[in-house]
């Protein structure tokens, strides 16, 4: 059985987000959408103070498809079955950032 593709989207809202807080034109978010969404951190992911900034921020409904990529917090919701869409970006506390960038280095991920 082949699993079905996720298609990733961006509302106009996000791309004005992502121009204003991290200097990405729309072409960039689209290219970095992918990689936010694999590659980023998902709450499952996250030491305790994000996952609590989290929780903070989003909406319960939400949590589960928000990922923290570089210094910012991505927030998607599942539009259609296979269609996920970014709708904001927020930038990350400052100090939350070394947090953030000590989950992502597998060599001190138990540290975090």
């Amino acid at each position: 059985m082949i699993a079905a593709m996720i298609t990733l989207l961006a509302t106009h809202h996000a791309n004005e987000r992502a121009r204003e807080r991290i200097g990405w034109h729309r072409r960039t978010l689209d290219r970095m959408l992918e990689r936010v969404f694999y590659d980023g951190l998902g709450l499952g992911d996250c030491p305790r103070r994000l996952h609590e900034f989290i929780a903070a921020s989003v909406t319960a409904e939400a949590r589960g498809l928000t990922r923290i990529y570089g210094e910012h917090l991505y927030v998607f919701a599942r539009d259609q079955p296979n269609v996920v869409v970014l709708k904001t970006v927020y930038p990350l506390p400052a100090a939350l950032k070394s947090t953030a960038h000590r989950a992502r280095d597998p060599h001190n991920a138990l540290a975090a």
